[in-house]
């Protein structure tokens, strides 16, 4: 069967069905390829900085394509207005967030219905002691941080005071009596507004940046994917692809051993119209075309008409051994 494969219609035949299978597996890597693309992911662009006036629209909620992104702004935070939320957790470790209000000036009109100045509510960092949070600090402040969406407020749930369940603005503009943007700030970076912000030159967060009260740890707060399934249809399209190729090798291994068998057994595979003989010194089957009038080999074929002279290798002794 080796022989049979080596031939040179063989290994053409080869060629032909490695190209196809090639092909066929370069098609499945594009359908697993695009069913990662078909997920839901984080986005780079939110990771680069702009303004909170730019990014997010006041007095409107929170889109998807707001969601996540990091934001620049400038303000005064409110003497006293810091609440501790419970049950944080950070590396592990259960504790609480600080949250204050920050006073954005020169933003009504931004909101003009909101009557005054607006007020964003900021995560200033993470606790395991609510007794060492730090005293808002003084002066206008940078911030740089994620915008998030805000947090649904828990009714009923009794908690000491100086403390909500939840970053709600809806119930924070209750507690600070100020309009607030419908999200919430989770900051990253603060620095006194005499300095720039605490970006990279492409506009992400430095590495270096810090929190002005060492005592808070700062939030580690990534995008949230909205979708991590992997569509179905093109990993099953994928799959398919790669049985594809390897029937388009099944095919060339069907071609070179039917070639094999029809050497072994041709009587097996040739049907003539007449009889059939098998000569036992040659070892080689026989037969008779009554349309040429003439015996042939299985493995020759008659290349002639009757009345002209055959080009195949025939002899006159097999007609007589086995034929009267």
């Amino acid at each position: 069967m080796l022989t049979t494969a080596l031939r040179p219609r063989s290994i053409l035949a080869l060629i032909v069905s490695l190209g196809l299978a090639v092909g066929f597996v370069l098609l499945s890597q594009w359908q697993l390829e695009s069913s990662e693309q078909a997920r839901t992911v984080a986005d780079p662009a939110k990771d680069v900085a702009v303004p909170l006036a730019e990014a997010v629209e006041a007095g409107a909620p929170v889109t998807a394509v707001q969601a996540d992104q990091l934001v620049t702004v400038t303000g005064d935070y409110r003497d006293g207005s810091t609440v501790l939320v419970p049950g944080r957790l950070q590396d592990g470790a259960e504790g609480w967030w600080a949250v204050t209000a920050l006073t954005v000036p020169d933003s009504q009109e931004l909101w003009p219905d909101a009557g005054g100045e607006l007020t964003l509510a900021v995560a200033r960092g993470w606790t395991a002691d609510p007794a060492s949070v730090p005293e808002e600090p003084a002066g206008a402040v940078d911030v740089v941080g994620r915008y998030l969406p805000a947090e649904g407020p828990v009714p009923g749930e009794t908690l000491p005071e100086g403390q909500v369940g939840t970053v709600s603005p809806a119930q924070l503009t209750n507690l600070w009596d100020a309009p607030l943007w419908s999200g919430y700030l989770a900051a990253f970076a603060e620095n006194p507004a005499s300095a720039p912000f605490q970006l990279a030159e492409d506009g992400t967060l430095a590495p270096d940046a810090a929190l002005l009260g060492p005592e808070l740890s700062r939030l580690d707060i990534d995008q949230q994917p909205t979708d991590e399934s992997v569509n179905l249809l093109n990993l099953f399209y994928a799959v398919e692809w790669v049985v594809f190729a390897g029937f388009a090798l099944y095919i060339w291994w069907r071609f070179v051993r039917d070639e094999w068998q029809r050497e072994q057994n041709p009587q097996e595979y040739f049907y003539f119209e007449g009889e059939y003989y098998y000569d036992d010194a040659a070892g080689r089957y026989y037969y008779y075309d009554p349309e040429v009038g003439e015996y042939y080999w299985f493995d020759d074929q008659p290349g002639t008409r009757a009345g002209e002279p055959s080009t195949h290798d025939r002899t006159q002794d097999r007609t007589g051994a086995h034929h009267d």
